[in-house]
C-alpha cells in the first residue's frame, strides 16, 4: 500500500468516527453534569497515580542506595510522562 493510501485510510477513520460521534449525540444527547465531572476526576486519577507511583518507588530506591533524589527525581518525571500520555490515550478512546 503507497503511504497516500494509508493517508486516506486515516481520514475515512476519523471521518467514520466523527460521524459516530454525532450519531451518539444525536440519539444520547449531552452528557450529564455529573458524568463530565466523573471523567475529569479518572482523568486526574489517571495522571497523578502514576506520579505517585513513581515518587514512591524513587524515594525508596534513593533510601536504599543512599543517592539523594537522583531516582525520586527520575521516577517522578517518568511517572507523569506515564500519567500524561494515558490520560491523553483515555481522551482519544472516549
Amino acid at each position: 500500500m503507497s503511504p497516500q493510501g494509508k493517508d486516506e485510510d486515516e481520514v475515512l477513520t476519523g471521518v467514520r468516527r466523527r460521524v459516530e460521534r454525532e450519531r451518539r449525540w444525536k440519539r444520547e444527547g449531552d452528557p450529564s453534569l455529573a458524568r463530565q465531572f466523573a471523567r475529569v476526576g479518572v482523568l486526574g486519577w489517571l495522571v497523578v497515580v502514576p506520579a505517585l507511583l513513581g515518587i514512591a518507588l524513587g524515594r525508596w530506591l534513593d533510601h536504599l542506595f543512599d543517592s539523594g533524589v537522583f531516582y525520586g527525581g527520575a521516577l517522578l518525571f517518568a511517572g507523569i510522562c506515564l500519567g500524561c500520555w494515558s490520560g491523553w490515550r483515555w481522551m482519544q478512546e472516549s
